[in-house]
């Protein structure tokens, strides 16, 4: 007998397909996307456009500045108190996967950056352009809603996992902690705002002011997903083309923790919570389980270089796990439905 959340599934994937492309396509358009960009970054330094100095300012301008933005805007136009309510388990799921990946990932390999790479999913640009196609703006909410529990968990257990520290204080000094805290609290204390973020055009007075600025800082933080992939490809680049491309061991413990344990980790945790008698919206508990699925962050290789990480490994990782995503993520979405 089918589980009941299958039934759902099927339904709301069902009608996504009839206007909009099926999550396969969808996942190898969006990976077309970010390969093409990284190669513009690869081209970059390799015509002596960007190099080492560049990258390290333009990285810090990324997770100091544009990633930020996008992430204050994005909650304050998707996030409100009746959704959090609704969804609260959505980015208390982020705040245990990712610091779950950090953990095994560490036992597995050693290493920090390795650690950091396997617990870090891409759980914006790809789970937003899917989650988008199939579910449509609820789609985009729960993707966001995830990225809220992300946001916390990569700025505390991600940040002392890649340093090998964990300073309190720094967290104080961390801008994309404060944005996602900044969105959800406005947010939810100011629900005008909010309103006048989805809908800028319909704001008046002292509010279109307010909007005009939301929407000034999405517009800013548009420029992190290509600005993060641009970097990643500028950071291959700097490699001798058979090193960037080939996968040694330590890479191929990497993509076997971050593309095939942490989502069967991940599946027969919720089937376990589902067993115990929690009940999830079939939409976020499909978007978390793609999510879980993702390659490593496109932002993996910035972050690496901007907290001294190891950022060749990181850029290969994003590279390499993009490319075999091809094939695992579709796979992980017809078996869980």
């Amino acid at each position: 007998m089918a589980r009941p959340w299958t039934g759902h599934v099927a339904l709301a994937w069902a009608g996504a397909r009839g206007h909009r492309a099926p999550v396969a396509a969808t996942v190898f358009s969006r990976v077309a996307i970010v390969l093409l960009l990284v190669g513009f970054g690869w081209a970059a330094r390799r015509g002596r456009i960007l190099d080492g100095d560049s990258l390290g300012a333009l990285s810090r301008l990324n997770v100091d500045l544009a990633f930020p933005a996008l992430v204050l805007a994005r909650l304050l136009a998707t996030v409100d108190g009746p959704t959090l309510q609704a969804e609260w388990y959505v980015p208390v799921s982020a705040l245990i996967l990712l610091p779950l990946g950090w953990w095994g990932g560490r036992r597995l390999t050693g290493r920090a950056t390795d650690a950091f790479l396997i617990g870090l999913p891409n759980w914006i640009f790809l789970p937003l352009l899917i989650a988008e196609a199939l579910f449509g703006v609820a789609g985009v909410r729960t993707v966001l809603l995830f990225n809220a529990g992300a946001q916390v968990a990569l700025w505390t257990g991600g940040v002392a996992t890649l340093t090998g520290r964990a300073d309190p204080r720094a967290l104080l000094r961390n801008p994309g902690l404060w944005a996602t805290g900044l969105g959800i609290g406005l947010a939810l204390v100011w629900p005008a705002l909010g309103a006048a973020a989805r809908a800028p055009a319909s704001a008046t007075g002292g509010m279109a002011v307010a909007a005009g600025l939301v929407e000034a800082l999405d517009l800013f933080g548009t420029l992190a997903v290509p600005l993060s992939l641009t970097i990643t490809g500028a950071q291959l680049g700097g490699l001798p083309l058979a090193r960037a491309l080939r996968p040694d061991a330590r890479l191929v413990r990497v993509l076997a923790a971050r593309l095939l344990a942490l989502p069967a980790v991940t599946w027969g945790v919720i089937v376990a919570l589902e067993a115990a008698g929690l009940a999830l919206d079939p939409r976020a508990r499909l978007v978390i389980l793609l999510t879980a699925g993702m390659p490593v962050a496109i932002s993996g290789a910035v972050h690496a270089r901007r907290f001294g990480g190891d950022a060749d490994l990181a850029a290969r990782a994003v590279l390499w796990s993009t490319v075999l995503a091809l094939g695992t993520v579709p796979l992980l979405a017809l078996a869980v439905t």
